[in-house]
């Protein structure tokens, strides 16, 4: 109910200026927030490819843990591919149980990888263990798009973690 002083109702419809300044500012500000987000939505699927094997690196680091079973992450390098296994022992012997079936990288294509204490490979098939003990075996990837950007990822072997480079990084 308008409260009336002398005749006058101060009873006002509308924002003030203060809050229209306030509401313009924040709006601003998401959409600066979100302008690189929208921006890298062309890339054709590069970071897409890259959060997958992030991801993939980190679940298996997670269920090594979990299931006290050593882990595998398989690079075809010339199919552009990885695939994951968990070793289950089957009495004395250890047996290779695909956890899911092969998943690409395109459109990007390995350029190389190198696991730490095995060398450097820029063709076949190169193998990640990831232990259940919380350690795994420290890799770096570099990957190539069609316009010849280099992207270099790094597996964290204490976290599980991915690093993410632009460029080449000395492995």
């Amino acid at each position: 109910m308008p409260i009336l002083k002398a005749g006058i109702s101060t009873d006002r419809a509308g924002f003030t200026l203060v809050e229209l300044v306030v509401v313009i500012s924040l709006l601003a500000i998401f959409a600066l927030l979100s302008l690189p987000l929208l921006t890298n939505q062309g890339d054709g699927g590069q970071r897409r490819a890259m959060r997958q094997l992030a991801g993939n690196i980190k679940l298996l680091y997670n269920e090594a843990a979990l299931t006290r079973d050593v882990h595998l992450l398989t690079f075809d390098l010339d199919e552009e591919s990885f695939r994951t296994y968990r070793l289950e022992r089957k009495g004395d012997q250890l047996e290779k149980v695909p956890l899911a079936e092969d998943r690409s990288l395109a459109p990007l294509r390995i350029e190389q990888v190198q696991v730490v204490g095995k060398g450097h490979f820029r063709s076949g098939e190169v193998t990640i263990r990831i232990y259940p003990q919380g350690w795994m075996e420290e890799t770096w990837i570099q990957l190539v798009n069609d316009d010849n950007q280099v992207k270099t990822l790094n597996f964290v072997s204490m976290t599980g973690s991915t690093r993410i480079y632009d460029g080449r990084r000395e492995i």
